[in-house]
This record gives structure tokens, sequence and C-alpha cells, in this order.
């Protein structure tokens, strides 16, 4: 048996990871964990709140992510994160993980410039694909204007060949298939490492 690879999905808001993680939920037998959706139905189940709440339900996602994650490395499951990953709190996480489990890992880094990223943020807070509860009672403009402080911190934890930057800009251009044959090939063979 191979060892597990942990695939992870990183980038900004409104680089495309959902689409990307669903793309290979569909195409790889592999479980793909999506922050979002864990965050949503944190939110289902325990409610709604204000900003402070909000972050701190957001720990507690990352907290489920992680444990998830865990859970799969140590039963020897491949598995793929997706998440607004930041390397100065999530890399550290990442090299724990390294030294109690042997897996590899292979980083789909999501990117585009931030004017297309919020864009596309705003058209998903006008429409009802996104939660109610991400924005925490705060006006939209309020929440973009901070997502475009922080736009700079969503970069990759990994390097060389555990790393794919793949250029969103346009959608149209992105190689999904290439993409997860790549992931594919990462998980049969162990991972990108």
């Amino acid at each position: 048996m191979n060892r597990p690879s942990l695939i992870l999905i990183s980038g900004a808001p409104g680089t495309g990871k959902t689409y990307l993680a669903r793309r290979l939920a569909e195409e790889l037998p592999v479980v793909v964990l999506e922050k979002d959706a864990i965050k949503e139905t944190l939110f289902d189940a325990v409610g709604e709140g204000d900003s402070e709440w909000s972050k701190k339900l957001g720990g507690a996602t990352f907290a489920l992510l992680r444990m998830l994650v865990e859970s799969h490395l140590k039963a020897g499951q491949s598995v793929v994160a997706e998440s607004t990953f930041q390397p100065e709190f999530d890399a550290p996480l990442l090299e724990c993980m390294r030294e109690r489990f042997d897996f590899g890992v292979l980083e789909l880094h999501c990117h585009t410039d931030a004017d297309t990223a919020l864009s596309r943020y705003v058209q998903r807070i006008d429409s009802d694909d996104r939660h109610v509860g991400h924005l925490a009672g705060m006006s939209r403009d309020v929440h973009v204007e901070e997502l475009r402080e922080r736009f700079g911190s969503y970069g990759p934890l990994a390097a060389g060949k555990e790393l794919i930057r793949i250029d969103t800009t346009d959608f149209s251009r992105v190689d999904y298939a290439a993409i997860v044959e790549r992931v594919r090939a990462a998980i049969d063979s162990g991972g990108g490492s």
C-alpha cells in the first residue's frame, strides 16, 4: 500500500478553490474536505452571530478540518483539504503533521489578482451561493475591505515539486483535466514529495 497523500487546495477567496475541489471530488476516489462546507454546517447547527462569533466558529472550523485530515492520514487514506490557508499560521501545522505521519504533499495554489478575486467574491455574496453566516452582521463593503487588506496573506504552504501554481484569472484557460491527472498520479504514487 502506498503512503497517503495530502492534497492541499489553497488561495485567497475568489480564486476558484471550491470549484477545483468539487472537480476532484467528482473525478477521483478521494475524500474532499472543504473549509466553507464545514463552517456552514456549524452555522446551521449552532446559529449565526456577530463577527466575534464568526471568528470563534472559524477557529473551530480549522480545528475540525485539521482533525479530519489527520484522521484520514492516520488511517493511511489520501485526502484533499481546501481552505484559505495562510503560511504564517498553517505552515507550522503542516510541519507538525509531517512529524507525526508519513504522507506525501501536493499543493494546488489558486491565484489571481486582488481585483479579479474580489469581484468574484462580491458576485458570490450577492448571489444565493454564499451562506449568510459568513457576513457575520457586517456590510458587504466592510467585509470586502477586510478581505482586501488580508489578500496578500493567502500564499502557498509548500514549495518545489510539492507545489503547483494555478493562475485562475481566466477559468477557461485552466487545464482541469491535467490537474486531475497530476493529483491522481500523486495519490497513486504516495504524494508530491
